[in-house]
């Protein structure tokens, strides 16, 4: 039996291998790219067995029908083993074993090598025609050829640059010039962007590698986004971005880490300008976030009733400015104070014609160590740190004081005070105090305890397991006592 028989029976067998195999989803991409190279090849090696068989040789037989029919075979062989090579390869080790995806611009060269290498072994075995010779016979046409294809080989090495630099990978979202989308795809020329629009945009490989690209979240990081957005000017800076904050905590796509931010950019001519910047992960979705960003955002400053203003021209009567808390409240608030108690209605009340109330905001200093004690503060809401050394030794709120021993005996202040959070601070003037009130045994015996108790508090403040001595706080209340008379004895 012709042994050339077999040839069409192996790759029948192959096939039938294939279509077993493909019944599996992971080899099914391989049957339908083999399916036609391999009925051609049966059809080819069973015209050639058949033609070469004793019974067909006799009547029928011609050679260069012979060397053509195996000259299709090579070359249909040739196309059926690098599809083959290639799958296994690309798509089965490297994408399905090891999950690494590589552009369909590495698998076309590594495929077109293959073929060139292929070619020039049938040419050198099968047709006795040297590599050498061709390339010698065919020195001007390739120069010509060299420079028809000039941009089709620069977009090619180009785009092979690309893909071995490892500038940005398939589904990478990049800016080149005024386009901006997800990379979808690498090609022989070009490369093809999905925009946000879900338009599809090629791009030639070589405006890409002589271009400015940026690249969004490279290395799969977070993006920052920024929003500006104003609000009026009688909304504090502290309060604005705690509500900015706290609607964007609740944001499933804004991340924890890093935290969102919110700097004061300006003073704008209607409004107090700030900027919001996040973070998200997948920058695709950069406008929906935006939006539902300001949208939340909006809502909040709703309901904390936070103005967005407009540009408007008002005109205004020149009058004098409301007070941010009015004298009966002032008074209510002051009459609480354990050191002003003690003063008589009358005094009192001189001495509230001159007491303001100031906003100071976080993590602003109120007074130094060591400054001159021009005032006394009482807290109206809010809450403050006292600061020793650089240590916070307590933490006062509303309705606590401080700057007492500069009202009542003129010393420099003794802690740095700095505020918490934003917070109304009630400031009442020590040489108004001292103008206003005649200072007599029985009040500085008061002050005097009243101080001393509340230094001491302090000073244990941390210290819990330690009790007040009755005896030390008695003595150094003595010794404030007759500095306090001293203090007010000066008085012109």
């Amino acid at each position: 039996m012709n042994w050339l028989f077999a040839l069409p029976g192996l790759f029948t067998l192959l096939l039938a291998v294939l279509f077993f195999m493909g019944g599996k989803k992971r080899f099914g991409k391989l049957l339908r790219h083999t399916f036609p190279q391999l009925l051609l090849l049966i059809v080819l090696t069973a015209g050639i067995a058949v033609l070469s068989s004793g019974l067909f040789k006799r009547f029928f037989y011609s050679p260069r029908l012979m060397f053509l029919l195996w000259l299709l075979f090579w070359f249909f062989l040739l196309v059926l083993a690098v599809k083959i090579l290639a799958y296994f390869v690309f798509d089965f080790l490297v994408l399905k074993k090891q999950g690494i995806r590589y552009p369909k611009l590495v698998k076309d060269v590594a495929v077109f090598v293959l073929y060139i290498v292929g070619i020039l072994l049938i040419l050198n075995y099968y047709l006795n025609i040297k590599p050498t010779a061709i390339w010698a016979s065919s020195a001007v046409l390739t120069v010509v050829i060299g420079f028809a294809l000039q941009d089709i080989l620069g977009n090619l090495f180009s785009g092979i640059v690309l893909n071995f630099e490892d500038s940005f990978k398939l589904g990478d979202w990049v800016r080149i010039g005024d386009h901006e989308g997800g990379v979808e795809q690498f090609g022989w020329r070009s490369f093809k962007i999905r925009t946000i629009d879900q338009e599809l945009i090629v791009i030639p490989n070589q405006t890409a590698s002589k271009a400015e690209v940026l690249i969004y979240g490279a290395g799969r990081q977070p993006v920052a986004l920024k929003i500006k957005i104003g609000t009026g000017y009688q909304d504090s800076p502290d309060r604005v971005g705690a509500v900015i904050l706290k609607a964007l905590e609740t944001m499933d796509d804004v991340c924890r880490d890093p935290q969102a931010v919110v700097q004061f950019k300006d003073f704008g001519d209607y409004a107090l300008i700030y900027e919001i910047k996040f973070w998200i992960n997948d920058y695709s979705r950069h406008n929906i976030v935006a939006s539902e960003v300001r949208r939340r955002i909006w809502y909040a400053f709703k309901r904390q009733h936070i103005e967005i203003p407009y540009p408007v021209r008002d005109v205004y009567r020149k009058q004098e400015k409301p007070e941010a808390l009015s004298r009966l409240v002032l008074a209510e608030t002051l009459r609480r104070n354990d050191v002003l108690r003690e003063i008589e209605d009358a005094k009192f009340q001189e001495l509230l014609a001159d007491a303001e109330h100031k906003i100071f905001g976080g993590g602003e200093t109120i007074i130094r160590e060591g400054d001159e004690g021009d005032y006394f503060y009482h807290i109206h809401s809010g809450a403050v740190n006292v600061l020793k050394d650089a240590q916070v030794i307590a933490r006062l709120g509303a309705g606590d004081f401080f700057g007492e021993i500069s009202l009542v005996t003129g010393e420099k202040i003794s802690a740095t005070i700095v505020a918490d959070r934003e917070s109304g601070i009630i400031l009442v003037s020590s040489a108004r105090f001292k103008q206003v009130i005649d200072m007599n045994e029985k009040m500085a015996l008061k002050l005097s305890a009243v101080i001393t108790q509340r230094q001491e508090e302090m000073r244990l403040f941390n210290e819990k397991n330690l009790k007040i001595d009755s005896a030390i706080l008695h003595k150094k209340s003595e010794n404030l006592f007759k500095r306090i008379l001293n203090y007010f004895a000066s008085k012109q």
